[in-house]
């Protein structure tokens, strides 16, 4: 993994520990969504907890936000990463990920990189939303979308929970890319604490599949 076009930079051991932390809140995030408004797992305790550990991982790491958003059906764990805009994100990470296919401005797809002046064309007048596919022999298909995000002066990745805890996945990737970026404070737990939380998975197949499509990019139009 170090060896990524992306991580090359940084050493097997900050990876592996950025990928620690960050697959336990993910994991944990996505679990308090599935039970949500169910009235399991102790909620009203333990969304607190998250929240209290969710402000420990920002101070851990600088160059990537946690935030979490309630509504009546879900509780969200938004990402955020430190760029300006969308155009940097696009040029200072999502482009070097290894299979860059297609880009578009309301949905996957929508341009593929081969066809170049048309991606020319898009890149220049990239603003504040774009969606991205790759491919990849080894890895498989990954998606994301980002968007800015202009009350945090940051870039919002919509993501696929399922996908995104894969470390080959383009989101993981990008997440710790941002992470390691801006340093992190090594003195800061984040993952016996978020390992505390006590989730079983029991999900049968048509379950995971159905609370898998419920995550599509497409709300970001």
């Amino acid at each position: 993994m170090a060896n990524n076009d992306i991580l090359a930079e940084f050493s097997p051991a900050d990876i592996n520990h950025f990928k620690k932390d960050f697959m336990q809140m993910i994991r944990v995030g996505a679990e308090i969504d599935r039970h949500y408004g169910e009235a399991q797992h102790d909620l009203d305790i333990l969304i607190p907890k998250y929240e209290k550990l969710v402000e420990q991982f920002n101070k851990k790491y600088r160059g990537i936000k946690i935030k979490t958003k309630k509504t009546i059906e879900h509780f969200k764990v938004r990402l955020l990463v430190k760029e300006k805009n969308v155009k940097d994100f696009f040029a200072n990470s999502a482009s070097r990920i290894h299979g860059l296919k297609s880009v578009g401005r309301t949905n996957f797809n929508q341009i593929d990189v081969s066809h170049a002046e048309k991606f020319a064309a898009f890149l220049d007048s990239l603003m504040d939303k774009v969606y991205i596919s790759y491919i990849d022999p080894e890895s498989g298909t990954s998606t994301i979308a980002a968007a800015a995000d202009a009350k945090e002066k940051m870039v919002e990745l919509v993501y696929n929970p399922f996908e995104i805890l894969s470390e080959n996945s383009a989101g993981f990737r990008i997440c710790a890319f941002y992470a390691l970026k801006h340093g992190y404070n090594k003195k800061i737990e984040i993952y016996g604490s978020a390992s505390t939380f006590g989730f079983s998975n029991l999900m049968d197949e048509i379950e995971r599949r159905e609370w898998y499509d419920r995550f599509n990019p497409s709300f970001l139009e």
